[in-house]
């Protein structure tokens, strides 16, 4: 019988919000056992409350005397997750890592363009589409825009567990002390904060955003994978081919990551016109959120982020 190891923490989210940057810095630390894939348990469409066999599975390799973790950003804004996560993990204490809105949201459409599950398509047209509440395929409402409503996953989280059982940090905690985020994070799971990771100032999940690149890394993920419209879930396609793409899709996008230190001038951009629409829709859920953290969100409302 498989032996039932305690899970002591969670990285909640929020998806494209340096939450893999967390995820990695923290896996460094010997005091700590994270699996190194998310643990899409939670979220899973299929999941079934009386057969957590899959969860004990991702983490009993762990060692005896680590603190226990697992990652899945889009726990935090998947209404399902907190009641889900409080009925079998009550004393879990959790991290949330925001970034500002507007800036995720777009992230999170190139990065869908790039695993091949949306078209690529100038930004401006489709965030235009979008926020018109035309979504096509119909997935790109919960990952590209809900996924950025972080007061409203705040909001059902807080219905779930104690105030002192989640740390909210944000990418302007990040700009100021990147050190210092990691330090908090240790001291809130309860491992000691003076071992600074190596690879802590490694920039993640970032790449060059010219359309050839984009459409070669989607044509190469949509050979290697197969995606529900509905859910945006992807499934890996069988045999040799589809695995050589898989492999050069990632190799293409690490060059992707190499070139962003050259090339500064990139396409496709996303106008000013097209951020202070996302600014709006997201203007309440930011101020929801001030007043659920008493975190100044100011920087945020005040202008959307640049590319």
């Amino acid at each position: 019988m498989m032996t039932e190891r305690k899970i002591e923490f969670a990285i909640i989210g929020a998806a494209k919000s340096a939450s893999t940057w967390l995820h990695l810095a923290l896996r460094q630390h010997s005091a700590i056992y994270m699996p190194g894939t998310e643990t899409a348990f939670f979220e899973d469409p299929y999941y079934d409350p009386h057969n957590l066999r899959a969860l004990h599975h991702s983490v009993a390799d762990a060692p005896e005397t680590s603190r226990i973790g697992i990652k899945c950003p889009n726990y935090l804004c998947t209404p399902e997750c907190a009641p889900r996560l409080a009925r079998h993990l009550p004393d879990l204490k959790m991290i949330a890592i925001l970034r500002n809105p507007v800036d995720r949201a777009i992230s999170q459409y190139y990065h869908l363009i790039r695993s091949g599950r949306l078209p690529v398509a100038p930004a401006d047209e489709a965030f235009a589409n979008y926020l018109r509440g035309h979504f096509d395929p119909p997935f790109a409402k919960k990952l590209v825009l809900d996924f950025g409503c972080y007061g409203a996953g705040i909001e059902a989280f807080r219905r779930q567990f104690p105030v002192d059982q989640l740390l909210i940090l944000t990418d302007l905690d990040l700009a100021a002390d990147q050190q210092g985020v990691f330090r908090r994070a240790c001291r809130f799971i309860g491992v000691s904060d003076d071992f600074i990771p190596p690879t802590i100032a490694l920039p993640r999940n970032q790449g060059v955003y010219l359309t050839s690149i984009l459409a070669l890394i989607q044509r190469l993920n949509s050979l290697g994978f197969t995606f529900d419209s509905r859910l945006g879930t992807e499934t890996l396609r069988p045999g040799p081919v589809p695995a050589a793409a898989r492999r050069l899709a990632v190799l293409t996008s690490r060059v992707s990551a190499v070139l962003r230190h050259f090339v500064h001038t990139q396409e496709p951009e996303v106008s000013q016109a097209s951020r202070s629409a996302l600014l709006r829709y997201y203007l309440q859920d930011i101020e929801l959120l001030e007043r659920l953290t008493d975190i100044d969100l100011g920087e945020w409302k005040r202008r959307p982020l640049a590319n």
